[in-house]
């Protein structure tokens, strides 16, 4: 290259956060609260240590689109699998909950580590102890204008 030509610039794309599917479910769930239809298909729980996906078809043909790249509920499942997250429930049941996924703490988050899955291995939630939420102590969030315990 001489004088007269200009260097290459870089023009890979910015790199990814690595919690940003955390982020983005935590996203969808504060935003679920403002519009209906995002709300019949998925909602945090009450206690805001977990949620839960109401409707698997308006999920996936709605909510899901406007933040993620997904097209199956296998897929999603997969990646909150991959950052940690646990099921509660069997079959059609869709409730899940990580220990640092919690509504109006944001900031846990920053602890959530995704792991790599090799091959075809399928992810066992079998062995999960699931917490009592009701024993918990309540968590204090605001959403809107009001606060909730």
């Amino acid at each position: 290259m001489n004088a007269n030509q200009t260097t290459p610039t870089c023009t890979s794309t910015p790199r990814r956060t690595k919690s940003e599917f955390p982020i983005k479910v935590y996203a969808m769930l504060e935003l679920a609260d403002n519009i209906f239809e995002f709300a019949q298909a998925v909602t945090w729980l009450p206690h805001g240590r977990a949620f839960k996906i109401h409707d698997k078809v308006k999920f996936m043909n709605h909510v899901v689109p406007v933040f993620f790249n997904q097209t199956k509920i296998r897929s999603f499942n997969r990646q909150l699998y991959m950052w940690g997250f646990r099921r509660i429930g069997r079959g059609d049941e869709q409730v899940w909950f990580h220990d640092n996924f919690l509504r109006g703490k944001p900031e846990d988050m920053k602890h959530m580590v995704r792991t790599k899955i090799k091959g075809n291995t399928a992810v066992s939630n079998e062995d999960v102890s699931v917490p009592n939420f009701d024993d918990l102590p309540p968590l204090l969030f605001v959403t809107g204008d009001r606060q909730l315990s």
